[in-house]
């Protein structure tokens, strides 16, 4: 029997792993929304140190506050604007009990008791914003890129939507790489994102895919993984997969030849700067990585990541296995 919860294509992974290109390029789909990573929504009314204030930027370039979808999301799942609710207070919810170290907690009913008010509450803050952004849109399809597994949960515990799982998974040397480099940040108040040392992208990497694997990998029909690699090498083939991976009718894929599309500007909060740009774009492989990463760091990275790296069809060298 067909449901009537929305659906929401969620793409988990780790960061730097192309997620916001992909979101992107399926926000043009008639039909599909992308919200970028709105596990994040939460932080962008916060305090920096010194008490400035953060209000992050819409993928139409407004700041949240000032941005007309999100002002009529926030009153329909709030009833206030989002000038006026309380950031901090949300962030700090899910602070409390809906990060990556909560997992555990999440996924076990008794454990789970041990947070249970702040997970309720949360769960609930989370299911009026997106029923909000369902009935805003009319979304076929809410897409949504916040990649933590520990935020899919979440949305599965509100069980108000149907939920597929992509699991993008990037090169860990890729990945690594693009943490070292010093990136600008949207946000004039912010500056740049952070610099992190291999080791603990690494890391990162290895317990994300782990977790999101364990939580998603046997649920039949809800779970796709794709790498980033291939989904460059032949978009077209892949946004069609994912159209019927989600069970939707399929559609022309929004491309103007195999390697080009056109995005319309959008409504993504957080993510790559990608989510700026609108017009012609061309889609490239990022791979400067194979030539410019330090020897040491890619051997580190090759190190620490060695035990999961042929489950995702990568080698030891620089190459993916075909």
């Amino acid at each position: 029997m067909p449901s009537n919860k929305i659906p929401i294509l969620y793409i988990a992974g780790c960061d730097r792993s192309g997620s916001t290109v992909i979101d992107q390029i399926l926000g043009q789909i008639p039909g599909w929304f992308t919200v970028g990573e709105l596990a994040d929504i939460w932080d962008r009314g916060g305090l920096l140190d010194g008490g400035r204030a953060v209000h992050g930027l819409c993928g139409c370039g407004s700041a949240l506050k000032d941005c007309d979808f999100w002002r009529q999301v926030f009153i329909e799942a709030f009833h206030q604007t989002p000038g006026r609710f309380d950031f901090a207070a949300a962030s700090a919810l899910r602070t409390h009990c809906a990060r990556f170290r909560h997992l555990l907690f999440l996924q076990n009913t008794v454990m789970r008791g041990l947070v249970r008010p702040s997970v309720d509450a949360y769960v609930e803050l989370t299911r009026k914003l997106y029923q909000a952004i369902g009935k805003t849109t009319g979304a076929k399809v809410i897409v949504d890129s916040s990649k933590h597994p520990s935020h899919a949960h979440i949305l599965k515990l509100t069980g108000a939507f149907d939920l597929f799982v992509v699991h993008l998974v990037r090169d860990p040397r890729g990945c690594a790489y693009s943490w070292l480099k010093p990136k600008p940040h949207p946000d004039p108040a912010i500056k740049e994102f952070p610099t992190v040392h291999p080791a603990r992208t690494s890391v990162n990497w290895m317990f994300e895919n782990s977790a999101i694997r364990t939580l998603w990998g046997s649920s039949e029909g809800r779970y796709l993984l794709l790498r980033y690699e291939d989904f460059i090498a032949r978009p077209e083939e892949n946004v069609s997969r994912i159209i019927q991976f989600v069970g939707q009718p399929a559609s022309p894929p929004p491309f103007l030849n195999t390697h080009a599309l056109a995005l319309a500007p959008g409504h993504g909060v957080s993510g790559n700067t990608i989510r700026f740009e609108a017009g012609p774009v061309r889609l490239k492989l990022d791979d400067k990585w194979r030539t410019a990463i330090k020897p040491r760091h890619r051997w580190l990275v090759t190190a620490l990541t060695s035990m999961a790296l042929p489950t995702y069809g990568y080698d030891f060298g620089f190459e993916p296995r075909k």
